[in-house]
């Protein structure tokens, strides 16, 4: 398919221009202001800090003159704020914001030709209503958590992304940008892990790859997410919305040819309201209910077969959260969700037919406590628990025996069996925080606890695993294998595990532009030899010029630290499954077909099992970084970023007793003759990633606000995860080479633009390399059980492209095999736009809106009801959702459009790597994730909302 790279170029230069285009409309000119000295009048100068010692962004600093109009400012990003022009003499300070107690301090000082240095500490008070936001451009300073290179997305930011949980979250990912190893990053809804991503309506803030070397989380900082929910106000205020999508609106799946195509639609309704208990009590509560109709394609070209299947799927989300100040200094957030999923045909696709589907359901509760207490002026403690409870169901659409037929299709009863799983999750995490004269401490620690209850009959069908399409025509298996117990019946199989983490972290402000952060974390867990990880992490930023009596143009910034990975419950859960004794897993190999042999006939040397090896040591990653940061001019700064990690200790599988390594097809003596495979979970690999990235923020108030990155990546590996196996089970070096996670360009860009006549267009772009892809020979060459060995390169170039099977031999003697990952699939790129438009009406509620959000703490205290240094809360009267310019009125109702992939490009999934498969080197659907759906190439979704 020709046109699946021909749109690659045009459409990127075609993105580019597009967005610089919009820029040079909608930027306003930076000009150049300068305040000139005198001897007469004095400047105060200071920053604003919540409890904690967060700062606060957004909070209106004024001076009361007598007799005469205030001086007044808006603190910046980093908190600070400074008002000049004052006559020497005594003044009143005023500071006020949302979900704070107004501070008031007479008889604060001001003398003439000099600079007063006045920081302000808020204290917590019930989140009042949010009317009239001012925003001020980016500016740098030197707090460890105002990285430049980190994202902060609110109010109108957040309408560049998608409603669609789904789609949110993929977009968030491709914006958080590469993490660095195999594994991403990490998501936080309201400081906890795990759970269901909540609706983006009941989403106040998103932080992306803030502070990554604090000792305070156990995963790199870079591609960390944190998602803060909305709490309630002093007044009530909702929102109602349908958004719809139908099959007649897109363009079609093109690897669905010329079959005919099923109608499908999908519609969200969504309704939220927030508001007063009393005094003291705020309320949100927020309702989801997703009908998705959608379809699956099937293409399996070996069969002539391109079909749609219809994928219809349910998912309902009720999350209400409740704010109460018990005391002055206490304050109390409690939040329940409820998740239900029900999909039926799911798993079928691309090369996997009907007949392989199964259907599934899932209920998820989750419950989030956070109690905040204010033990003094310079000292904060929050307690947070959270419970999680996950049943999950799931029922195949056939029980007959799996035919797998490596590179061309799947057929046959599903593999996975009939399921049901049911995970009780328990979070506790305590922090303390301190600020003490130059020194900001912080120190406490998490405790989770994972308890899973699983009954599985996956592998009790049996599958049949054919190397080539003509090896299927003529009933010739490779391999047969299928799980058993002596009872005939699944096994109840529970498993528990449990880690630890404790942290203490300094953020210690050296100069006024340069602050030294040190931390040390310690982490454990149960069920693995490893039980002591320390994690030390080191940090600092240096604001270059200013001397630190103004925010620096310029900041270095640089970190060291180590941070550690956890070995899964759901692999302690197959190990303890599939032990030989709670349940046996056979591998025969040449078996009959089509009647396949009797389970108690098979041979000891026919069972696998699996282990966790007695050495194995919780993986860690070292990481160092480097970044730049400069304010080119008033709205913008750009920042550049070196990182580099190295992986140690990294999870992979190995088959211990294999043959030893030999010619192909060799049959040596294996280690325990008596015994089949063994596969043991080992942490033996290692990698080596080095990254450049460049970030840009651009925020010009509510008419402009663009951000985006670009990276360059570089990464080594001998291991891709822990259910990973090696192609020589003797030598991990002999697959050293490029990771799986070695894309080498990404561009990610996204905002919102405010145009005439009450119009905002958000685009959303990313643009991702291809990802490498090995080619295997579709044969077990080793005799291990495994189909992943690579072939040999053919003799005197028989044949130039890569992407031909006769580029290279399967060979019948000794041979050095190609290089691992060896080739590249195709670019994938794709342009979003939300283009919307709100009409207010009703009574005038207030002054102009400025059209973003506070950023300071809301709801629960000065870390928003769940997440440290939360941002900030309430409702914006048309945004949220909608998408359009916001309004001052009572009433306001947004109509907006939303294209995924408005050019239509076509972004194929990574082609077949089986040599034997006559599909090799050609994709056979379409990518998915943020770049198309499994049934349709571009998508048009529209929304109506009502806001009051």
């Amino acid at each position: 398919m020709k046109y699946l790279s021909a749109f690659n170029s045009a459409n990127l230069i075609l993105a580019i221009l597009i967005s610089a285009t919009l820029i040079g409309l909608a930027a306003p000119a930076s000009a150049q202001s300068s305040t000139p000295s005198s001897t007469t009048t004095g400047t105060l100068r200071g920053q604003v800090t919540d409890p904690s010692g967060a700062v606060v962004p957004n909070a209106a600093v004024a001076v009361l003159v007598s007799g005469g109009q205030p001086h007044s400012a808006t603190t910046n990003r980093s908190g600070n704020y400074e008002i000049g022009n004052l006559a020497p003499g005594k003044y009143t300070v005023t500071a006020n914001a949302q979900g704070f107690a107004v501070f008031v301090q007479n008889g604060v000082d001001v003398p003439a030709g000099q600079v007063a240095q006045f920081d302000i500490a808020l204290d917590i008070n019930v989140e009042k209503e949010k009317v009239n936001v001012q925003e001020e451009g980016p500016q740098l300073d030197v707090n460890p958590s105002n990285n430049a290179s980190a994202i902060v997305l609110s109010g109108k930011d957040l309408e560049a992304l998608p409603d669609d949980p789904d789609e949110l979250q993929s977009d968030l990912e491709a914006l958080a940008g590469p993490s660095a190893g195999p594994n991403g990053g990490q998501l936080y809804i309201d400081g906890f892990t795990g759970g269901q991503l909540p609706p983006k309506s009941s989403i106040r803030e998103i932080r992306v790859n803030q502070n990554p070397f604090s000792a305070e989380y156990d995963k790199l900082g870079y591609g960390r997410i944190e998602i803060f929910t909305k709490p309630g106000t002093d007044k009530y205020h909702g929102q109602f919305s349908v958004e719809g999508n139908s099959s007649a609106m897109n363009s079609r799946n093109p690897f669905l040819g010329a079959a005919a195509e099923q109608p499908y639609d999908s519609v969200i309704y969504m309704g939220n309201i927030g508001g007063p208990i009393n005094k003291k009590a705020s309320f949100f509560f927020n309702l989801q209910r997703r009908n998705i109709d959608e379809i699956a394609v099937v293409n399996a070209p070996d069969l002539g077969l391109s079909e749609s299947v219809p994928n219809p799927r349910t998912r309902t989300n009720i999350s209400p959260r409740i704010d109460y100040q018990v005391t002055p200094n206490n304050s109390f957030t409690a939040r329940y969700q409820f998740y239900r999923d029900t999909q039926q045909n799911a798993g079928i696709g691309g090369t996997v037919l009907p007949e392989a589907g199964y259907d599934t359901t899932s209920t998820e509760h989750t419950v989030q406590i956070t109690d905040t207490q204010i033990l003094g002026p310079k000292a904060i403690n929050e307690t947070r628990f959270q419970y999680l409870r996950d049943n999950s169901g799931q029922t195949p659409l056939s029980t007959a025996i799996g035919i797998n037929v490596l590179g061309s299709f799947i057929r046959g009863g599903s593999s996975s069996g009939t399921q049901t799983d049911h995970q009780d999750h328990y979070e506790l995490q305590n922090y303390t925080s301190i600020s003490q004269g130059k020194h900001f401490v912080k120190f406490g620690g998490r405790l989770r606890a994972i308890h899973e209850l699983n009954v599985s009959s996956a592998g009790f069908n049996g599958t049949y695993t054919f190397t080539s399409l003509p090896n299927f025509t003529d009933g010739m298996p490779s391999q047969y294998s299928v799980n058993a117990t002596p009872s005939g019946a699944p096994a109840n199989v529970p498993v528990t595990m449990v880690d630890v983490g404790l942290y203490v972290q300094d953020d210690w402000k050296v100069r006024p532009n340069f602050t030294l952060s040190g931390g040390l974390r310690f982490e454990t867990q149960n069920a693995i030899h490893d039980h002591a990880d320390w994690s030390p992490r080191l940090g600092f930023a240096w604001g270059i010029g200013g001397g630190g009596k103004s925010a620096p143009k310029t900041v270095l910034r640089g970190g060291f630290g180590l941070f550690y990975d956890r070995f899964a419950q759901d692999l302690i859960l197959n190990a303890d499954r599939l032990n030989g004794v709670t349940e046996q897993q056979y591998i025969v190999p040449s078996p009959t077909y089509p009647t396949p042999p009797p389970v108690n006939t098979l041979p000891p040397t026919t069972q696998s099992i699996y282990q966790i090896n007695s050495q194995l040591h919780a993986p860690y990653i070292m990481q160092t970084a480097f970044s730049l940061e400069r304010q080119v001019t008033k709205i913008a700064n750009v920042t550049v970023s070196y990182l580099n990690a190295r992986g140690v200790h990294q999870f992979l599988s190995l088959n211990v007793n294999a043959p030893p390594p030999g010619t192909p097809y060799s049959s040596g003596p294996l280690p325990d003759p008596a015994a089949g495979p063994i596969y043991q979970y080992v942490s033996d690999g290692k990698f080596r990633q080095n990254q450049l990235i460049a970030n840009f923020n651009i925020r010009a108030g509510a008419k402009l606000s663009l951000f985006g990155y670009y990276s360059l990546n570089y990464a080594n590996s001998d291991a891709s995860g822990a259910s990973s196996f090696p192609s020589n089970q003797y030598d991990l070096a002999a697959d050293y080479g490029r990771a799986s996670f070695d894309m080498r360009h990404r561009v990610t860009m996204g905002g919102t633009i405010g145009l005439s006549r009450g119009f905002r267009l958000s685009p959303f772009m990313i643009f991702n390399s291809g990802t490498p892809y090995n080619v295997t020979v579709g044969q077990d060459l080793s005799n291990d059980s495994l189909f992943n060995d690579r072939p040999a390169f053919a003799p005197n170039g028989a044949c130039l492209s890569p992407t031909l099977a006769c580029h290279y031999v399967i060979p019948t003697g000794s041979y050095v095999p190609i290089p691992i990952n060896y080739l590249t699939g195709p670019n994938h790129f794709t342009l979003n736009l939300r283009l919307a438009k709100t009409f207010g009406f009703g009574p005038e509620v207030g002054g102009k809106s400025g059209g973003q959000p506070s950023n300071s703490p809301g709801g629960g205290g000065p870390f928003g009801g769940g997440g440290p240094r939360g941002g900030g809360g309430g409702f914006e009267r048309g945004s949220g959702g909608g998408g359009g310019a916001a309004s001052t009125r009572r009433y306001s109702l947004t109509f907006s459009v939303n294209a995924r992939n408005i050019l239509n490009k076509v972004n194929a999934a990574t082609p077949v790597g089986v040599l034997t498969s006559p599909n090799f080197g050609q994709s056979i659907a379409l990518a998915g994730g943020p770049f198309s759906s499994a049934a349709a190439n571009r998508k048009i979704e529209v929304q109506a909302m009502f806001s009051f």
